[in-house]
């Protein structure tokens, strides 16, 4: 860890205690890591309590926002009668393409949209973008939506 990250890490454990943040952590993500399950192997996590909370109360603060800004790629946007349904075949075209790349018809008036994929950072969506330009010449990047946070 780099002096900085420890600098802003101290900081923070003085800012707010430690024993008190773990009356706020719904689930504690290194317990679970941690848990034995057949035919798996095996995690050992090794490290001050403190943190264990610190990063408990951050997955639990982002859960309670019901996701985190990140960006998806709009492959079809259109409006008028046909709209739905050609949403539909677009969004089934390409989830017969793209079978691990997540996707969503999504109506906002008065245009119909599929959306795909969930990117943390602009360049990530980028990347996709130019992986299926070929398939999807127009589609874009829309910026700064809402992507469910992963359970």
């Amino acid at each position: 860890m780099s002096k900085k990250a420890l600098y802003i890490l101290a900081l923070f454990l003085f800012l707010i205690p430690a024993r008190n943040l773990k009356s706020q952590v719904s689930s504690d993500i290194f317990s679970r890591l941690q848990a034995n399950t057949s035919g798996e192997g095996v995690v050992q996590i090794k490290q001050n309590s403190d943190i264990t909370s610190l990063i408990n109360l951050h997955v639990s603060l982002m859960r309670n926002l019901k996701g985190i800004k990140g960006y998806r790629v709009c492959i079809y946007y259109n409006s008028g009668q046909e709209a739905r349904g050609r949403a539909d075949q677009e969004r089934a075209k390409f989830i017969s393409r793209y079978e691990d790349v997540s996707s969503d018809k999504v109506f906002e008036s008065p245009f119909w949209k599929v959306y795909v994929g969930n990117f943390r950072t602009k360049s990530e969506a980028w990347k996709f973008l130019e992986r299926i330009r070929v398939d999807y010449p127009n589609a874009f990047i829309r910026d700064n939506i809402t992507v469910d946070f992963p359970e």
